[in-house]
């Protein structure tokens, strides 16, 4: 059964604690200081010192602020991932490609760059030890503006043997990891629950390059 975890728990809880009271700035240069509360629909609550709290459309802020909110605020994604194969003339093995489709789920716009890793994952048959198959997929992309439009990639095909086999690596399958570009994993999709416990070691990007 195919296990989906979007949004990290443990992700989430550590964004909350993180508020506090900072300056914020809208474009047209007036500053105040307040501590974020909540963004919902492109309207930001943002609480004062006295504990009264002021409504803000999202259009009106710094890309200060609008960057601060991004790492206080991620996007909600509803991830897929279809497996497609096709088998060698010897009918032992097969080539496994995996395609991946990542949509937003609320109407709250989100122009951050996102990083997409997706992982094929293959399993010793003799062993029953699991690996990589082939490399991981890394995929930058921005979310569309337009509500409910996927986001789509496909990973390079990875030769396995098939499971009638006796022996040799067949596919298990995919972890998929989508990370925000401050460097958080914000959404995960698995197949398996042992795989997403490792997953954000598995599927990490690479490093950025200074």
């Amino acid at each position: 059964m195919k296990k989906c975890f979007i949004i990290i728990a443990s992700l989430m809880i550590g964004l909350i604690s993180r508020a506090e009271f900072r300056i914020w700035e809208n474009r047209s240069g007036e500053i105040w200081e307040g501590e974020f509360v909540t963004l919902n629909a492109g309207k930001v609550v943002i609480r004062d010192h006295a504990g009264n709290k002021t409504e803000y459309s999202s259009d009106d802020l710094s890309e200060n602020d609008l960057a601060y909110l991004e790492k206080q605020v991620p996007p909600q994604l509803s991830l897929n991932v279809s497996k497609t194969s096709s088998a060698s003339s010897s009918g032992n093995s097969e080539t496994v490609r995996c395609r991946a489709s990542i949509k937003k789920t609320d109407t709250r716009n989100y122009s951050g760059e996102l990083t997409a890793v997706l992982v094929m994952l293959a399993e010793e048959q003799r062993t029953g030890s699991f690996s990589k198959a082939g490399s991981s997929k890394e995929f930058k992309f921005t979310l569309p503006e337009k509500y409910g439009v996927p986001v789509e990639f496909e990973s390079d095909g990875v030769r396995m043997a098939k499971s009638s086999a006796k022996s040799g690596k067949v596919y298990a399958g995919y972890i998929l990891v989508v990370w925000d570009r401050f460097g958080n994993p914000i959404a995960v999709e698995s197949n398996r629950d042992s795989f997403v416990e490792r997953a954000t070691k598995i599927a990490r990007p690479r490093p950025r390059l200074k």
